[in-house]
């Protein structure tokens, strides 16, 4: 009985200690997203609706010309056009020129499945995909396991760290979760290439 509690508490240990080193290592990660560089431009951009900052970041890249046009992911099916077109900070000719709004999307594999048809249907190769810095280790995941053919380049927002906010704390916990199941997934059943 004793040997028995021995090795449960040193079993306990070893996962505790591992998943501090892993969340360690996937907020290393999501600190070193960098904005990419402003001479860098690309098909479309695309952006996962969620945290705020988000569509006005994919609306700024538009405007700076970084790309010519924006799909926004995960739009909410009561969100109107012209809540979303706020939100991006984009005048009226620019959004209804540029953007495509994506509203089927309810999660982040919905995102991805939502961008892989935007991107056959428009024959892109280059794409800046913006989300919250925290969100953007799992996104990619999600979008290059399902278009490995395409360059797909990071553009983090930036949220409160972990160490920072309780509530953020929270939130990458449950983020670095989903992350890790979705590496073990991809490691045991590698999806076969959509794209």
């Amino acid at each position: 009985m004793k040997q028995s509690v021995s090795w449960l508490r040193g079993l306990c240990f070893v996962i505790v200690l591992t998943s501090a080193i892993g969340f360690a290592a996937y907020a290393g990660k999501v600190a070193g997203y960098d904005a990419p560089a402003d001479d860098i431009a690309v098909d479309a951009i695309i952006v996962l609706t969620g945290d705020a900052g988000r569509l006005a970041a994919g609306g700024q890249l538009l405007e700076d010309g970084r790309a010519g046009q924006l799909m926004i992911s995960g739009v909410h099916p009561s969100a109107t056009t012209a809540d979303i077109r706020r939100h991006t900070g984009l005048a009226e000719p620019d959004f209804d020129c540029c953007v495509t709004l994506g509203r089927e999307a309810t999660d982040t594999v919905g995102n991805a499945r939502e961008a892989v048809a935007y991107v056959q249907a428009n024959g892109y190769e280059r794409l800046i995909i913006v989300t919250s810095d925290y969100h953007l280790p799992r996104s990619l995941l999600e979008f290059r396991s399902r278009m490995p053919g395409v360059d797909i380049i990071p553009y983090p927002v930036r949220t409160s760290a972990p160490w920072q906010d309780i509530r953020a704390l929270r939130l990458w916990l449950q983020e670095y979760a989903k992350y890790t199941t979705v590496q073990l997934r991809d490691a045991l059943a590698p999806r076969p290439e959509e794209a």
